[in-house]
């Protein structure tokens, strides 16, 4: 579509009656600046040879041939070897006595129990009663309220009592055993002698019948034509005349934008205003046509037939 782009164009300015207008309103109404703007490199299509295979030198080898016999070998010598025949034993339980059978005596002191007596300390006697007049002595006795009996006296006595007097008790302490199990040899261990012979083993032999061979064959090499781009011009900031954005004419934009998307640059619909989407297309077209890009160059406004 972009490859054709030209040819409609034209058609299309042949059907425009108001394109030369345009011009000229572009160039009484827009103002123009010098402004930084980057020219493309430009390449020339060439062809370089690369070397794809280098040229080297390949090896094949013959196997060596091989011849086989065969051949008795001893691989092991005669020997002789002693088997043991371990004792063999039975067993027998026995009960011994591992302490002999003592009497111990035990020492059991005296008890004793308290009891209480009454012990006279003061036998009872008469005293005489103040009271009675004295007693004549030709008198033949003293009245019997004159003497007054006095009471013996008591007191009690606490005291310990032998209940059971000392003694001495014997114990027997019959003598502990313990239960054992022995071994006893039934038969004695011995050695047997055993003869082991020697052991012989076929073993293929080989020989080699032939020696192995190198040869060698020289591989050429090989190239291969790669499409290359040859740089004549590298890509640099230059000054060329531009739209000056910051006054420029939205019909100015919207002629540009209807021609961008004849050519199948823009995607959308046309509204007059520089954008990120006309910015891209413009951009885009430039570079397809190896123009100056970054601003909306005179050079950019002729190719699109605007000026």
């Amino acid at each position: 579509m972009k490859s054709s782009y030209f040819l409609s164009s034209l058609l299309l300015a042949m059907t425009l009656p108001n394109t030369p207008s345009f011009a000229a309103e572009t160039s009484t109404m827009d103002n123009t600046c010098q402004s930084q703007v980057l020219l493309p490199a430009l390449f020339h299509p060439s062809t370089e040879n690369i070397t794809v295979y280098e040229a080297s030198t390949r090896y094949s080898t013959t196997p060596v041939q091989m011849g086989y016999g065969e051949r008795k070998v001893k691989v092991a010598d005669a020997y002789v070897i002693y088997e043991t025949v371990p004792a063999t034993f039975s067993e027998v339980t026995e009960t011994i006595e591992v302490e002999r059978e003592r009497v111990e005596v035990t020492t059991l002191p005296a008890t004793y129990r308290t009891e209480t007596k009454r012990i006279k300390v003061k036998d009872a006697t008469q005293r005489w009663n103040p009271i009675c007049p004295a007693v004549a002595t030709n008198e033949q006795a003293v009245p019997a309220h004159c003497l007054l009996s006095v009471p013996a006296e008591y007191t009690e006595v606490t005291r310990e009592v032998v209940d059971m007097p000392a003694r001495t008790v014997k114990t027997i302490i019959p003598a502990p055993t313990e239960t054992i199990t022995r071994k006893v040899v039934v038969q004695p261990a011995k050695v047997i002698r055993k003869e082991i012979p020697a052991e012989y083993r076929m073993v293929k032999l080989a020989k080699v019948d032939q020696a192995p061979k190198v040869t060698s064959t020289q591989q050429n090499a090989r190239a291969q034509a790669i499409p290359s781009q040859q740089t004549l011009r590298p890509e640099r900031i230059i000054q060329r005349p531009a739209l000056c954005e910051a006054t420029v004419n939205p019909a100015t934009i919207l002629k540009l934008q209807q021609r961008l998307q004849q050519g199948g640059y823009y995607q959308g619909t046309p509204d007059g205003v520089l954008g990120p989407k006309t910015r891209a297309a413009l951009t885009h077209f430039q570079e397809d046509n190896q123009l100056a890009s970054g601003a909306i160059t005179l050079e950019a406004l002729q190719k699109l037939q605007l000026q």
